[in-house]
């Protein structure tokens, strides 16, 4: 065998450990921008703040009547995020992790559909009140609690081998997006979701820019 020749083995190796870098670099950068992009689209074209299902049925039939175009960008935006986070849960190492990332990216595509159905069917009336109900359900209450469960798993997985304050952050981040499954029950810690989502999401495109391949 010639000196310079490299076993086809080892040479897959590295190629592998490329590819799965580029999927967790792609999936989570991919899955902020998406995401943030369509809460930033709302903020911009929109009037007025998104409700929540615990305000007045009649201010939600008003934003939704002022802003049906900006609530089907967001919904669409959302729907597509989940495929990016989809990726990135694929391609961490821990089962548990895959597990809740794809259920977290399952509730995304719902929440994002159902907003997309409410300018799609001109939705009114008891309808309105259950597609809203339900996608604040299960981009919030689920979606958050599953992001976390994803960062806790990957964290203590790779606890030994990331820096310490990204394993800290990872630790925050999993805690409030968990806590925040108790604003099922009071809207006294609603700001749990918010907090939750936010610090996952900082976690995921810091754990994806550290994995971007080497030139």
């Amino acid at each position: 065998m010639s000196p310079d020749a490299v076993p086809a083995h080892t040479a897959a190796v590295p190629r592998t450990a490329t590819t799965e870098a580029r999927k967790v670099l792609l999936g989570g950068a991919g899955f902020a921008a998406l995401f943030i992009g369509g809460m930033v689209l709302s903020g911009l074209i929109g009037t007025g703040t998104y409700p929540s299902p615990l305000d007045s049925e009649a201010a939600a039939a008003s934003y939704f009547a002022a802003n049906q175009g900006t609530v089907l960008a967001q919904g669409i935006l959302h729907t597509l995020a989940a495929l990016p986070l989809a990726l990135f849960a694929g391609s961490l190492g821990n089962r548990q992790a895959r597990l809740a990332g794809w259920a977290a990216a399952a509730a995304l595509a719902v929440s994002g559909l159902l907003n997309v159905a409410v300018p799609v069917l001109g939705a009114t009336g008891d309808t309105l009140h259950t597609l809203h109900y339900l996608g604040f359900l299960a981009g919030g209450q689920i979606h958050v609690p599953l992001l976390g469960l994803m960062v806790a798993a990957a964290t203590r997985a790779h606890a030994r081998r990331a820096p310490r304050w990204t394993t800290v952050l990872g630790a925050v981040a999993a805690g409030l997006a968990v806590l925040s499954l108790v604003s099922f029950a009071t809207e006294a810690v609603m700001l749990l979701l918010p907090l939750g989502r936010f610090t996952s999401i900082l976690w995921i495109v810091i754990t994806a820019v550290r994995a971007r391949p080497a030139e």
